[in-house]
Parts: structure tokens; C-alpha cells; sequence
């Protein structure tokens, strides 16, 4: 029942994270150096710039605060740098550069987010504690990423036989389930005197409000139109004046209180005064569609599409493991990873 306002927004940082595999601690790592892949080491500077970039932002944990989850947050940075030194040193392999005008294009796009207005722009990425550079390296980090997953995984593919045994084992997953058109008068407590402030309704607004709403019930009862009811009454500017139609409801949308309300409802029944944290409603059930099992045909593609992404996935990790033990890869004491984890 409430409206969101999108503002636009640079998303920029992402860690990519990988599956430990055999690669531990090294305690002959020159000094200086966070972690080596091969011959090429991971320097405290990069290590630094990248994990300053992350506080800069606010993404990072708090470290006076959470102390356990900050070194955590560390060792993902590491294990980024690492994950992108294994790209940088694989990619010629697989014919992947990531060129500048590939990096300016892509910043170029965000940039249209701003309608063209640089200084809102810029101001985005300050807000952000982002610099250029961060920028830069993360948008080609990403590109990077992107284009040597598809590398990978290219040669992943799903057969149909695969595709209904996993409907057939799963058919619970694909039903849909009862949908129920509503409608609604919300009486508010609420009360906004002269300007934006509102006022924390006290026991007696919440009084007076249902006693309100029971007046409106009793109207419609003895004749009055819900829709005409709601124009006049509702406090739910959104609804009022298309009756108070809410549309198309399923299970999981709405508050707790008013979805079991709408649910419990038999059709064309007006359900008592509802509170709910917005106030008093009262609502009618308008139609009833029962729920059911979804058809092979019906769900085929969207179960062979979550199916290819898991094979890819699964790919994408295994193959890492692999360049992880290939490579050799070592982390300097404190720094090693210690949990499972994915790439996002």
C-alpha cells in the first residue's frame, strides 16, 4: 500500500568470490605482498585500494563494531584480487581483452542513468566515496568477469529428458496458487496537520477510527455502493477513486492481518473493520480463481533456464577450483579463506 521512489544510483563495487579449493597459508610471501597466484603477487596496495573503496562506500562492516565480520570482509577482499589475477592470467587463452572503449561504454551507460547530467553524476559517485579509478577497475573487473563466464560455460546445455525429470520430481514447486480480486476502504488514525509532519495517532484516534469504519460497514450493508463508499470515505489515495480496487491479490503481497482477512472471506462478503498498522479496513473479496498445477508445457522453459544456470554455475566453480590448484595459489597468514562461499 505504499508507493516507492526510485533514485538513480551507481552500482559499482561487487566482490567476486570463489569456492576455496586447495590453496592455504604461505608463510614465505615477500613483505608487502597479501596473497601470490603463480609468479605474480598480490600487493598490500592493491589489497588496500580496494578494501578502502568498499569503507568509502559504506559496504563494508563496521570495524570498531564488528571486528570478526570486518577481517571476514577482508579476506573476501583477497579473495577477489586473487579470483581477477586468475581471469587476468587466463583470459589470453580464451582470446578475451577488455578493451578502453569497452570500459567507456560502459561507464557511458551509467552515465545515461543521470539523463545526461554529469554533475549528478559525479555527485553519485562522491556520495559513494567512489573515485574515478574505482570506477574504472571495477567496471572492468565486471567485463572481465562476464565475458570469461561465458567462455566457460559456453558448452553448457540442458536436454528435454533432463528438463521433465526435474519437473516430474518437483511438481509441488510448480502449482499456482489461489488469487483473490479485492477491494478496500482504509480509515486512518493518522493525522497530517498543515505540512508534512504526521502525528502518532494516540488510542483515541484509533478508537474513533474504527467506530468510523463501522459506520461506513453499516452504510453498505443497507445499500450504499462499496465503490461510491470508497471515493468518499477511503483515506488510501491510491485506491479511492477506482473504488478501492486492489487488483489481482496471492498469498505474501499484503500485511498479515489483511492478507488473512482477504483469504478467509467468502466472495461478495464485507469482512468486520481490519486493523492493521496503516489503520481500519474494510474489505470485500470480489472473486475467487482456485489454485492449481501448473502443466510440463506451461513451466518447461522457465525450469530448463533455472536448470542451465545451476549446470553453469557448477561449471563456472569447478573450473576456478581448478586454475585455484593449478596456479598454486597461497595467501599470506590471516588472510586465507575460511568459509564457503560464491561468486556474485
Amino acid at each position: 500500500m505504499r508507493r516507492l521512489v526510485l533514485r538513480a544510483a551507481v552500482p559499482i563495487l561487487g566482490l567476486v568470490l570463489v569456492l576455496p579449493a586447495a590453496c592455504g597459508r604461505d608463510d614465505t610471501l615477500p613483505t608487502g605482498a597479501v596473497a601470490r597466484v603463480g609468479t605474480v603477487l598480490i600487493s598490500q596496495e592493491q589489497f588496500e585500494g580496494v578494501r578502502d573503496a568498499y569503507v568509502r562506500a559504506g559496504k563494508a562492516p563496521d570495524k570498531k563494531q564488528q571486528p570478526e565480520l570486518f577481517k571476514q570482509f577482508e579476506r573476501n577482499v583477497v579473495q577477489h584480487l586473487v579470483v581477477i589475477e586468475i581471469l587476468r592470467q587466463e583470459a589470453p587463452s580464451y582470446g578475451i581483452t577488455v578493451t578502453e572503449a569497452e570500459v567507456q561504454a560502459e561507464i557511458d551507460k551509467l552515465r545515461q542513468m543521470f539523463q545526461g547530467d554529469e554533475v549528478r553524476f559525479q555527485a553519485a559517485l562522491e556520495k559513494q566515496g567512489l573515485t574515478a579509478a574505482d570506477l574504472e577497475r571495477s567496471v572492468r573487473e565486471r567485463l572481465l568477469l562476464d565475458q570469461m563466464k561465458t567462455a566457460i560455460t559456453r558448452g553448457a546445455e540442458v536436454t528435454e529428458a533432463a528438463v521433465r525429470a526435474y519437473y516430474e520430481a518437483h511438481k509441488a514447486d510448480y502449482t499456482e496458487g489461489e488469487v483473490r480480486k479485492a477491494r478496500h476502504i482504509l480509515v486512518s488514525p493518522y493525522v497530517t496537520p498543515a505540512g508534512d509532519e504526521v502525528i502518532l495517532p494516540s488510542e483515541v484516534d484509533w478508537q474513533t477510527a474504527k467506530a468510523e469504519a463501522e459506520q461506513i460497514r453499516s452504510e453498505i450493508l443497507n445499500g450504499r455502493d462499496f465503490g461510491t463508499a470508497a471515493a468518499k470515505y477511503s483515506d488510501d489515495k491510491a485506491t479511492a477513486d477506482n473504488g478501492g480496487e486492489l487488483g489481482e491479490i496471492t498469498r505474501g503481497q499484503l500485511v498479515p492481518e489483511f492478507e488473512e482477512a482477504v483469504f478467509a472471506l467468502r466472495k461478495g462478503d464485507l469482512s468486520e473493520p481490519v486493523r492493521t498498522q496503516y489503520g481500519y479496513h474494510l474489505i470485500q473479496v470480489t472473486d475467487i480463481i482456485p489454485g492449481r498445477q501448473l502443466a510440463y508445457e506451461e513451466v518447461k522453459e522457465s525450469v530448463r533456464s533455472a536448470l542451465l544456470v545451476s549446470l553453469k554455475r557448477k561449471a563456472w566453480e569447478d573450473w576456478l577450483r581448478e586454475r585455484l590448484v593449478a596456479l598454486g595459489v597461497t595467501y599470506r597468514s590471516g588472510f586465507e579463506p575460511t568459509s564457503t562461499t560464491s561468486d556474485s
